[in-house]
């Protein structure tokens, strides 16, 4: 089974310095780095479960940055999310990954969803350690975009060189545990195919009640107690801020993301929205339970 690895949010380079007040106000931001071919450069929100907000930039937004590069058509926003596993090697977990898509009763009008093989990746953090990764990612000239179906991010160097654990890292004003639940928006007539899909990148059953929608969960890389399984919805837009958000970026929304935070006995619970989607971030809402500290 998959796990969540982490969200990409694509932001303007100042926002990396200076990000908005409502991930300053509700979020610890732990440094990050210039990747390998230095067009980009992160900084990251890491979460007690073990997953991450990604903060990424084009270097001084310089258009040369963004020539070539499998996100320099996208816009500022949720742009991409991957999954990883907490066992095996990238290799393998390709290997394993190509047969259960070999597996799908694809129709005879879809496009089979296949993955490039794994590539190395990397970036030098602030404190000069080196870190690298494997990416494996969707074949996008058969149709699909970027967004529409996750990669996958596997660690070379220790998983906690790229994504911090301290204490300090995954502690937050509002007591934010990790992801709760994206939304992917998609047109009506790849719901099926992408359903199909995501059981066998995810390894996991798919819930497709009708041809608008499917929905699935995923385990936490790292435990909470008293937490819910991460859940992933595929919608078709249905509000038209949504629409022309989908039409904008190519035919797929990253437009509804919740995340879930803790709160000690005797508080209310709440269900709020902390994001003001001006930064094409859509939707980010912020659900506060009532569960055990100190896990």
């Amino acid at each position: 089974m998959a796990h969540l690895d982490h969200v990409i949010m694509l932001v303007p380079y100042a926002s990396l310095a200076h990000p908005p007040t409502w991930i300053t106000d509700n979020f610890t931001i732990t440094p990050g780095g210039q990747h390998a071919d230095r067009k980009t450069e992160n900084r990251l929100i890491c979460f007690r479960d073990g997953s991450y907000v990604e903060l990424i930039a084009f270097v001084n937004d310089d258009p040369k940055n963004r020539e070539g590069h499998r996100w320099g058509g996208k816009q500022f926003g949720i742009i991409d999310f991957a999954f990883t596993h907490r066992t095996g090697n990238a290799a393998d977990l390709f290997s394993e990954l190509q047969e259960r898509l070999d597996g799908v009763q694809w129709k005879e009008s879809e496009a089979k969803v296949e993955y490039h093989p794994p590539v190395v990746g990397g970036r030098k953090r602030p404190d000069g350690k080196e870190v690298k990764w494997t990416v494996t990612t969707p074949i996008t000239t058969t149709g699909y975009h970027g967004g529409q179906l996750p990669f996958f991010c596997h660690d070379v160097t220790p998983r906690s060189v790229r994504v911090p654990v301290s204490d300090e890292a995954v502690t937050h004003p509002n007591g934010v545990y990790g992801i709760k639940q994206l939304t992917i928006f998609v047109d009506e007539s790849k719901i099926g195919t992408l359903t199909r899909a995501y059981g066998a990148i995810a390894g996991v059953p798919i819930s497709s009640p009708d041809d608008s929608q499917g929905s699935f969960n995923l385990n936490r890389l790292a435990e909470v107690d008293g937490t819910k399984t991460a859940q992933f919805n595929l919608r078709t837009p249905t509000r038209q801020w949504q629409v022309d958000s989908m039409a904008e970026r190519g035919g797929v929304f990253l437009g509804s993301l919740t995340f879930g935070g803790l709160v000690a006995s005797g508080k209310a619970e709440s269900s709020s929205r902390i994001g003001d989607g001006k930064d094409g971030t859509g939707e980010v809402s912020l659900d506060l339970e009532i569960l055990p500290l100190g896990t």
